[in-house]
């Protein structure tokens, strides 16, 4: 693949070549406006053992962090632009593509064919399986939790990112088979106000459904220094009020 690389930014202690079509974006990771608790996080607890998942991977920063940082990282993404521009960040940085596989589907409870939209236009980071109805919309084939994980590799240790613009509701009940790994953390981004405008009434019992598969876990709160160091019943958080969590398997 040919690309044009027209900046960098540094990520996992490494500087990083970009070819993607998100300028703003990455001036932002590099002011520390984007997601400063995440990144903290990952570079925490990823290094050369672990293998990182990233849920919902678009156009690669948390993928490219963990590369960085040693992981072997399987991202997956539906969204055909992302992974166009995921593609081509990966093509100017082929020491660390060569760490990433790229698993070009939906991960989805039951499989199949998905529909996916888009608020602005595909590429935009937002898109979503709860925008089917929007204007822009596209069909994806769908993975589910159990399929992904028979495709993962052994590591000793397993760090699995999901942000998924409100898809991780229906999402985490049914990830068993990704989080079934002695050595296992899950950075997770919850997005009440999309679930909300999707048209799903009871908010709250949404999230204590999705949060059942955490019981006898511990939850810290990501914040920008990044995660709290008192852990808390995982079942027991408030996820609509404070929306990103490290799980950590007690």
């Amino acid at each position: 693949m040919k690309v044009t690389i027209g900046r960098s930014v540094v990520l996992g202690g490494r500087r990083i070549a970009l070819a993607d079509d998100q300028p703003t974006f990455w001036e932002r990771v590099a002011a520390d406006a984007w997601e400063p608790g995440t990144r903290r996080l990952i570079d925490a607890l990823v290094d050369a053992s672990t293998l990182f998942v990233d849920l919902g991977a678009w156009v690669g920063p948390t993928t490219l962090q963990a590369a960085a940082r040693g992981a072997q990282v399987v991202a997956v993404e539906a969204d055909p632009a992302a992974l166009d521009q995921l593609g081509r960040n990966l093509a100017a940085n082929p020491e660390l593509a060569a760490q990433v596989t790229v698993v070009a589907k939906a991960i989805h409870p039951r499989g199949g064919t998905v529909t996916f939209g888009a608020r602005r236009k595909p590429g935009d980071s937002m898109s979503s399986l709860l925008l089917a109805g929007a204007d822009t919309t596209w069909q994806a084939e769908a993975l589910t939790p159990a399929a992904l994980a028979e495709r993962l590799p052994a590591s000793p240790r397993r760090v699995i990112k999901i942000d998924l613009e409100g898809a991780e509701y229906g999402l985490l009940p049914a990830i068993a088979p990704l989080v079934a790994h002695a050595d296992v953390a899950v950075i997770a981004s919850f997005h009440p106000r999309v679930l909300a405008e999707s048209g799903e009434a009871d908010v709250a019992g949404a999230t204590r459904r999705a949060l059942a598969i955490f019981a006898g876990w511990r939850a810290h709160r990501v914040t920008e220094a990044g995660a709290a160091t008192e852990g808390l019943d995982a079942t027991g958080i408030d996820a609509v009020a404070h929306d990103e969590w490290l799980f950590v398997r007690s």
